[in-house]
């Protein structure tokens, strides 16, 4: 416990320290620790909420906002509308709630945690420079990840070891936070809860750290992310998830096709050693193949997990649909994970508390008004993305694109994990919503600001004529 203490100590300090030049400036940093700090890194306060890692920081961020926050009231917020409807739409399922304690609890995590960043974000950033930092502070963020992913591998000893054993998020009976699986064997999950969830990261990442290097100027900055590029890819074959690898491989395709760069000649180049390497290690084909040989015979296991997306849906859809009250407001946010649902699986109906479809969970959990509205606005943050990209405008456009080409694979793995609001995965697509909201109004600013300082030139030549 004096060890997340220590750890809490440090990360207020040293965001305190950063923004002495500004706010701006803090935030790389502050993207940094909400990548990389797991979950394990709380403090539990019985009766209340866990004061994790994100929430002393996003409260640290807040508060340093406040402070030192400008005049930038002719900001317009994107997206803002939504986000009221939808958090408003969230606070009423509570009165619906089969555990209202739970959902007011949700409502923290989902809604004022997320949107409160958001609107720091678009408020804070100003420049071109502010976008890449925070990027390049997310991905070398996810490749120390995958540096304990290495770790866990070959020293078969896991970073979360280091905190309290009741912290623990496990699949072993509290024995141990490494994850080992039946005909899968070990799956990095790194500082993540979950080696999916840990997938879904890199899956997002690997676009980001591509164009990083397209564009990065500084030689040893430009040797780091090839390094973590290559670690990231790595870490992905090891988490051993199937719908990852096949958002990497979509986001890859997107990437070759929208982004005009030296990315390209990157993509050809990894294709070629990917090739090599499955020539070369006739195993990782194997590997390959086998799980694809199992995802497609119901009677594994991990074919077994494939069907139960499509019998959770079913059961869902039911679930809501005896109730019109549940089928406006749900059952509550959270309440999945704690009260569990029947599911008629393998010709059984068992009881289950994980849902593995994270569409589905947010009919559950808020109804058809509710899914309906988190659908328009993470939709709505990918079209600022993609209209941004499209009319090259922008701070720079064509991140706007990768952030696109993430988003959307962020939204796809959503139908394979509960990873929006488990896990840092969630927090990163929320600041890569941010960067776009932000590059959108950058251009705005800048116009602004040429007006004024226009007419404060004006001003002073009347001055100085007087």
């Amino acid at each position: 416990m004096i060890l997340i203490v220590c750890f809490q100590m440090f990360i207020v300090y040293s965001l305190i320290a950063t923004s002495r030049r500004g706010l701006e400036n803090a935030l790389p940093l502050f993207c940094f620790y909400l990548t990389l700090m797991p979950l394990e890194s709380r403090l539990i306060i019985p009766g209340v909420f866990d004061l994790n890692t994100m929430r002393i920081s996003l409260t640290t961020l807040f508060l340093l906002f406040l402070i030192q926050r400008k005049g930038t009231a002719r900001k317009v917020i994107p997206l803002k509308n939504l986000m009221v409807l939808h958090g408003t739409w969230a606070i009423f399922s509570v009165s619906y709630s089969i555990s209202s304690a739970t959902s007011a609890k949700q409502i923290i995590s989902q809604v004022v945690e997320y949107y409160l960043m958001y609107y720091i974000f678009v408020k804070t950033i100003s420049s071109k420079q502010t976008l890449h930092s925070i990027v390049y502070a997310m991905m070398m963020a996810v490749g120390v990840c995958c540096i304990f992913s290495v770790i866990e591998v070959y020293a078969k000893w896991s970073i979360l070891r280091i905190f309290p054993s009741d912290l623990w998020i496990t699949y072993n009976g509290g024995i141990d936070p490494l994850y080992v699986e039946w005909g899968r064997g070990l799956r990095v999950r790194s500082t993540f809860p979950h080696p999916i969830l840990f997938g879904d990261a890199l899956a997002m990442s690997i676009p980001l750290t591509l164009y990083l290097i397209s564009i990065w100027q500084d030689r040893f900055q430009r040797r780091v992310l090839w390094v973590t590029l290559a670690l990231m890819f790595w870490s992905l074959y090891k988490t051993t998830s199937r719908g990852p690898w096949i958002a990497t491989i979509l986001c890859c395709g997107l990437l070759y096709c929208l982004i005009h760069n030296r990315v390209r000649r990157y993509l050809l180049v990894i294709m070629g050693v990917a090739s090599s390497a499955l020539l070369a290690r006739p195993g990782v084909l194997q590997t390959v193949k086998g799980l694809y040989q199992s995802s497609t015979d119901p009677s594994s296991p991990v074919g077994a997990s494939y069907l139960y997306r499509d019998a959770l849906l079913t059961s869902i859809i039911e679930a809501v649909g005896k109730d019109p009250g549940r089928m406006l407001l749900g059952f509550g946010l959270g309440t999945f994970r704690e009260k569990g649902l029947d599911i008629l699986f393998l010709g059984s109906l068992q009881h289950w508390y994980t849902c593995d479809n994270n569409w589905a969970a947010f009919l559950y959990e808020t109804g058809y008004v509710g899914l309906i509205l988190i659908g328009l606005l993470l939709l709505a943050a990918l079209n600022i993305a993609f209209k941004s990209y499209r009319q090259r405008s922008g701070l720079d456009w064509q991140l706007s694109g990768v952030i696109f080409i993430s988003l959307l694979g962020f939204y796809i793995l959503l139908y394979s994990v509960a990873g929006y609001s488990w896990g840092q995965q969630g927090y990163m697509a929320w600041i890569l919503i941010a960067l776009a909201g932000s590059a959108q109004q950058g251009v705005r600013m800048e116009r602004f600001a040429a007006k004024t300082n226009s007419a404060s030139v004006d001003e002073e030549m009347m001055l100085y004529a007087t």
